[in-house]
Protein backbone atom coordinates (compact mmCIF):
# COMPACT_ATOMS: atom_id res chain seq x y z
CA UNK A 1 0.00 0.00 0.00
CA UNK A 2 1.52 3.33 -0.98
CA UNK A 3 1.50 6.31 1.36
CA UNK A 4 -1.09 8.26 -0.64
CA UNK A 5 -3.56 5.43 -0.18
CA UNK A 6 -2.62 4.24 3.27
CA UNK A 7 -2.57 7.67 4.92
CA UNK A 8 -6.36 7.81 4.60
CA UNK A 9 -6.51 5.25 7.40
CA UNK A 10 -5.15 7.88 9.78
CA UNK A 11 -7.99 10.36 9.29
CA UNK A 12 -11.53 10.54 10.57
CA UNK A 13 -12.45 8.05 13.24
CA UNK A 14 -9.72 5.55 12.37
CA UNK A 15 -11.83 2.77 13.84
CA UNK A 16 -11.15 -0.87 13.06
CA UNK A 17 -12.78 -2.40 10.00
CA UNK A 18 -14.69 -5.34 11.37
CA UNK A 19 -15.73 -7.10 8.21
CA UNK A 20 -12.57 -9.15 7.81
CA UNK A 21 -12.82 -10.54 11.32
CA UNK A 22 -15.98 -12.46 10.50
CA UNK A 23 -14.16 -14.74 8.07
CA UNK A 24 -11.90 -15.95 10.89
CA UNK A 25 -14.67 -17.17 13.13
CA UNK A 26 -16.94 -20.17 13.08
CA UNK A 27 -20.64 -19.55 12.74
CA UNK A 28 -21.74 -20.27 16.30
CA UNK A 29 -24.47 -18.23 17.89
CA UNK A 30 -22.06 -16.82 20.46
CA UNK A 31 -19.60 -15.60 17.83
CA UNK A 32 -22.40 -14.19 15.73
CA UNK A 33 -23.51 -12.26 18.81
CA UNK A 34 -19.98 -10.88 19.16
CA UNK A 35 -20.04 -9.53 15.61
CA UNK A 36 -23.45 -7.94 16.12
CA UNK A 37 -22.32 -6.31 19.36
CA UNK A 38 -19.09 -4.99 17.85
CA UNK A 39 -20.85 -3.54 14.83
CA UNK A 40 -23.46 -1.96 17.07
CA UNK A 41 -20.77 -0.48 19.33
CA UNK A 42 -19.03 1.01 16.30
CA UNK A 43 -22.28 2.60 15.11
CA UNK A 44 -22.97 4.03 18.57
CA UNK A 45 -19.45 5.46 18.87
CA UNK A 46 -19.61 7.09 15.46
CA UNK A 47 -22.99 8.58 16.33
CA UNK A 48 -21.60 9.89 19.64
CA UNK A 49 -18.69 11.45 17.74
CA UNK A 50 -21.18 13.34 15.57
CA UNK A 51 -23.39 14.39 18.49
CA UNK A 52 -22.52 17.60 20.39
CA UNK A 53 -22.07 17.34 24.14
CA UNK A 54 -24.22 20.44 24.72
CA UNK A 55 -26.88 22.44 22.92
CA UNK A 56 -26.52 26.02 21.71
CA UNK A 57 -27.42 27.28 25.18
CA UNK A 58 -24.68 25.22 26.78
CA UNK A 59 -27.07 22.70 28.29
CA UNK A 60 -25.79 19.12 28.40
CA UNK A 61 -27.41 16.76 25.92
CA UNK A 62 -28.29 13.31 27.19
CA UNK A 63 -28.24 11.74 23.73
CA UNK A 64 -24.45 11.60 23.51
CA UNK A 65 -24.11 10.13 26.99
CA UNK A 66 -26.70 7.48 26.18
CA UNK A 67 -24.91 6.53 22.96
CA UNK A 68 -21.63 6.09 24.82
CA UNK A 69 -23.26 4.07 27.61
CA UNK A 70 -24.85 1.76 25.04
CA UNK A 71 -21.55 1.30 23.21
CA UNK A 72 -19.67 0.54 26.42
CA UNK A 73 -22.32 -1.96 27.43
CA UNK A 74 -21.85 -3.78 24.13
CA UNK A 75 -18.07 -3.78 24.57
CA UNK A 76 -18.35 -5.24 28.08
CA UNK A 77 -20.56 -8.00 26.71
CA UNK A 78 -18.02 -8.74 23.98
CA UNK A 79 -15.18 -8.88 26.49
CA UNK A 80 -17.07 -11.46 28.53
CA UNK A 81 -17.64 -13.62 25.46
CA UNK A 82 -14.27 -13.15 23.74
CA UNK A 83 -11.68 -11.37 25.90
CA UNK A 84 -8.46 -9.85 24.61
CA UNK A 85 -9.59 -8.57 21.19
CA UNK A 86 -7.71 -5.60 19.72
CA UNK A 87 -10.78 -3.93 18.27
CA UNK A 88 -12.58 -4.00 21.64
CA UNK A 89 -9.66 -2.23 23.33
CA UNK A 90 -9.46 0.23 20.44
CA UNK A 91 -13.15 1.06 20.69
CA UNK A 92 -12.75 1.63 24.42
CA UNK A 93 -9.92 4.02 23.67
CA UNK A 94 -12.10 5.94 21.27
CA UNK A 95 -14.85 6.15 23.89
CA UNK A 96 -12.39 7.59 26.41
CA UNK A 97 -11.22 10.14 23.84
CA UNK A 98 -14.81 11.30 23.25
CA UNK A 99 -15.14 12.34 26.90
CA UNK A 100 -11.68 13.91 27.12
CA UNK A 101 -10.02 11.07 29.05
CA UNK A 102 -6.88 11.19 26.95
CA UNK A 103 -4.50 9.21 29.15
CA UNK A 104 -7.06 6.43 29.51
CA UNK A 105 -7.52 6.46 25.73
CA UNK A 106 -3.76 6.19 25.22
CA UNK A 107 -3.62 3.23 27.59
CA UNK A 108 -6.40 1.47 25.68
CA UNK A 109 -4.64 2.02 22.36
CA UNK A 110 -1.45 0.59 23.85
CA UNK A 111 -3.35 -2.42 25.13
CA UNK A 112 -4.93 -2.94 21.71
CA UNK A 113 -1.47 -2.92 20.09
CA UNK A 114 -0.39 -5.76 22.37
CA UNK A 115 -3.36 -8.00 21.60
CA UNK A 116 -2.55 -11.23 19.77
CA UNK A 117 -5.06 -10.52 16.99
CA UNK A 118 -3.72 -7.02 16.20
CA UNK A 119 -2.45 -6.84 12.62
CA UNK A 120 0.61 -4.90 11.51
CA UNK A 121 -1.27 -2.03 9.86
CA UNK A 122 -3.76 -1.73 12.70
CA UNK A 123 -0.81 -1.63 15.11
CA UNK A 124 0.72 1.28 13.16
CA UNK A 125 -2.55 3.22 13.28
CA UNK A 126 -2.82 2.58 17.00
CA UNK A 127 0.65 4.08 17.54
CA UNK A 128 -0.54 7.32 15.91
CA UNK A 129 -3.73 7.34 17.96
CA UNK A 130 -1.83 6.66 21.18
CA UNK A 131 0.65 9.45 20.41
CA UNK A 132 -2.17 11.92 19.70
CA UNK A 133 -3.82 11.10 23.00
CA UNK A 134 -0.53 11.56 24.85
CA UNK A 135 -0.11 14.99 23.25
CA UNK A 136 -3.68 15.92 24.17
CA UNK A 137 -2.92 14.89 27.75
CA UNK A 138 0.15 17.12 27.88
CA UNK A 139 2.59 14.22 27.49
CA UNK A 140 4.26 15.38 24.27
CA UNK A 141 7.68 14.02 25.20
CA UNK A 142 6.19 10.56 25.69
CA UNK A 143 4.58 10.82 22.25
CA UNK A 144 7.96 11.57 20.67
CA UNK A 145 9.51 8.59 22.44
CA UNK A 146 6.67 6.39 21.20
CA UNK A 147 7.28 7.46 17.59
CA UNK A 148 11.01 6.85 18.01
CA UNK A 149 10.36 3.38 19.40
CA UNK A 150 8.19 2.40 16.42
CA UNK A 151 9.90 4.46 13.72
CA UNK A 152 11.14 1.60 11.56
CA UNK A 153 7.79 -0.18 11.48
CA UNK A 154 5.84 3.04 10.86
CA UNK A 155 8.07 4.20 8.03
CA UNK A 156 7.24 1.14 5.94
CA UNK A 157 3.76 2.67 5.43
CA UNK A 158 3.53 6.05 7.10
CA UNK A 159 6.94 7.72 7.01
CA UNK A 160 5.66 11.06 5.77
CA UNK A 161 2.81 11.04 8.31
CA UNK A 162 5.17 10.21 11.18
CA UNK A 163 7.47 13.12 10.32
CA UNK A 164 4.56 15.54 9.98
CA UNK A 165 3.12 14.54 13.34
CA UNK A 166 6.52 14.77 14.98
CA UNK A 167 6.92 18.23 13.46
CA UNK A 168 3.61 19.27 15.04
CA UNK A 169 4.74 18.04 18.43
CA UNK A 170 8.13 19.74 18.14
CA UNK A 171 6.52 23.03 17.11
CA UNK A 172 4.31 22.81 20.19
CA UNK A 173 7.41 22.27 22.32
CA UNK A 174 9.17 25.26 20.76
CA UNK A 175 11.83 23.07 19.12
CA UNK A 176 11.52 24.70 15.72
CA UNK A 177 14.84 23.61 14.22
CA UNK A 178 14.02 19.96 14.87
CA UNK A 179 10.56 20.51 13.40
CA UNK A 180 12.14 22.00 10.28
CA UNK A 181 14.35 18.94 9.92
CA UNK A 182 11.26 16.71 9.86
CA UNK A 183 9.54 18.92 7.29
CA UNK A 184 12.60 19.02 5.06
CA UNK A 185 12.70 15.23 5.05
CA UNK A 186 9.07 15.16 3.92
CA UNK A 187 9.41 17.68 1.11
CA UNK A 188 12.72 16.28 -0.10
CA UNK A 189 11.14 12.94 -1.00
CA UNK A 190 10.52 12.51 -4.72
CA UNK A 191 7.41 10.48 -3.95
CA UNK A 192 5.88 12.94 -1.50
CA UNK A 193 2.07 12.71 -1.59
CA UNK A 194 0.22 15.94 -2.49
CA UNK A 195 -1.57 16.05 0.86
CA UNK A 196 1.70 15.54 2.72
CA UNK A 197 3.25 18.37 0.72
CA UNK A 198 0.24 20.56 1.53
CA UNK A 199 0.51 19.81 5.24
CA UNK A 200 4.24 20.47 5.20
CA UNK A 201 3.57 23.79 3.49
CA UNK A 202 1.10 24.81 6.18
CA UNK A 203 3.60 23.98 8.89
CA UNK A 204 6.28 26.00 7.09
CA UNK A 205 3.84 28.93 7.11
CA UNK A 206 3.33 28.43 10.83
CA UNK A 207 7.08 28.70 11.29
CA UNK A 208 7.35 31.81 9.13
CA UNK A 209 9.33 30.01 6.41
CA UNK A 210 7.57 31.52 3.42
CA UNK A 211 10.02 30.38 0.73
CA UNK A 212 9.81 26.73 1.82
CA UNK A 213 6.05 27.06 2.18
CA UNK A 214 5.71 28.36 -1.36
CA UNK A 215 7.66 25.45 -2.81
CA UNK A 216 5.70 22.88 -0.83
CA UNK A 217 2.31 24.39 -1.67
CA UNK A 218 3.17 24.70 -5.35
CA UNK A 219 4.18 21.04 -5.39
CA UNK A 220 0.89 20.10 -3.74
CA UNK A 221 -1.46 22.19 -5.86
CA UNK A 222 -2.07 19.76 -8.70
CA UNK A 223 -3.14 16.89 -6.45
CA UNK A 224 -4.51 19.03 -3.61
CA UNK A 225 -6.10 22.13 -5.21
CA UNK A 226 -6.84 23.84 -1.89
CA UNK A 227 -3.08 24.51 -1.72
CA UNK A 228 -3.75 27.38 -4.15
CA UNK A 229 -5.94 29.04 -1.53
CA UNK A 230 -3.09 29.03 0.96
CA UNK A 231 -0.70 30.29 -1.71
CA UNK A 232 -3.17 33.10 -2.44
CA UNK A 233 -3.12 34.15 1.21
CA UNK A 234 0.67 34.12 1.17
CA UNK A 235 0.82 36.23 -1.99
CA UNK A 236 -1.65 38.71 -0.50
CA UNK A 237 0.56 39.08 2.54
CA UNK A 238 3.49 39.76 0.21
CA UNK A 239 1.46 42.44 -1.60
CA UNK A 240 1.06 40.62 -4.94
CA UNK A 241 -2.68 41.20 -5.33
CA UNK A 242 -3.01 40.12 -8.97
CA UNK A 243 -1.35 36.76 -8.34
CA UNK A 244 -3.48 36.43 -5.21
CA UNK A 245 -6.68 36.55 -7.25
CA UNK A 246 -5.32 34.24 -9.95
CA UNK A 247 -4.58 31.62 -7.33
CA UNK A 248 -7.86 32.21 -5.53
CA UNK A 249 -9.77 31.75 -8.78
CA UNK A 250 -7.97 28.49 -9.45
CA UNK A 251 -8.73 27.19 -5.96
CA UNK A 252 -12.36 28.30 -6.25
CA UNK A 253 -12.79 26.51 -9.57
CA UNK A 254 -11.68 23.24 -7.97
CA UNK A 255 -13.22 23.57 -4.47
CA UNK A 256 -15.89 26.32 -4.49
CA UNK A 257 -17.72 25.38 -1.29
CA UNK A 258 -14.53 24.96 0.73
CA UNK A 259 -13.05 28.22 -0.54
CA UNK A 260 -16.25 30.15 0.26
CA UNK A 261 -16.26 28.70 3.77
CA UNK A 262 -12.61 29.55 4.31
CA UNK A 263 -13.14 33.10 3.08
CA UNK A 264 -15.95 33.52 5.60
CA UNK A 265 -14.01 31.93 8.47
CA UNK A 266 -10.79 33.83 7.71
CA UNK A 267 -12.30 37.17 6.70
CA UNK A 268 -9.79 39.14 8.76
CA UNK A 269 -6.92 37.81 6.66
CA UNK A 270 -8.63 39.19 3.53
CA UNK A 271 -9.56 42.61 4.91
CA UNK A 272 -7.04 44.39 2.68
CA UNK A 273 -8.98 43.36 -0.44
CA UNK A 274 -12.48 43.01 1.00
CA UNK A 275 -13.72 45.95 -1.10
CA UNK A 276 -12.20 44.62 -4.32
CA UNK A 277 -14.86 43.50 -6.79
CA UNK A 278 -12.87 40.35 -7.55
CA UNK A 279 -12.95 39.33 -3.90
CA UNK A 280 -16.66 40.06 -3.63
CA UNK A 281 -17.37 37.72 -6.53
CA UNK A 282 -16.04 34.83 -4.45
CA UNK A 283 -17.91 35.78 -1.28
CA UNK A 284 -21.28 36.56 -2.88
CA UNK A 285 -24.04 34.15 -1.93
CA UNK A 286 -24.77 31.40 -4.42
CA UNK A 287 -28.04 31.91 -6.33
CA UNK A 288 -30.98 29.88 -5.12
CA UNK A 289 -31.76 26.77 -7.11
CA UNK A 290 -35.03 26.73 -9.11
CA UNK A 291 -38.07 25.99 -7.00
CA UNK A 292 -36.35 26.64 -3.68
Amino acid sequence: MNETTSRAVLYGLALTVLGGIAALWATTDNEADVMVLLNSAEVQLKAAYMTPAADLDGQALTARKELLETALGHLESVERRRPGMACTAEFRGFAHMLVGEHLQAAACYERARRCADCGDEQRDVLVFNQARMLVAAGEAHRALRLFAQHRDALDARYGQRRRLEEADILIGLGREQQALQRLQLVTAESSVAPMASLEAGLRYLQLGRDAEATRALEAASQGAPIADYHLARLKLREGDVDTTFELLARAYAARPAEVRQRLRDEADAWSAVSQDARYQEFTASSPASPGR
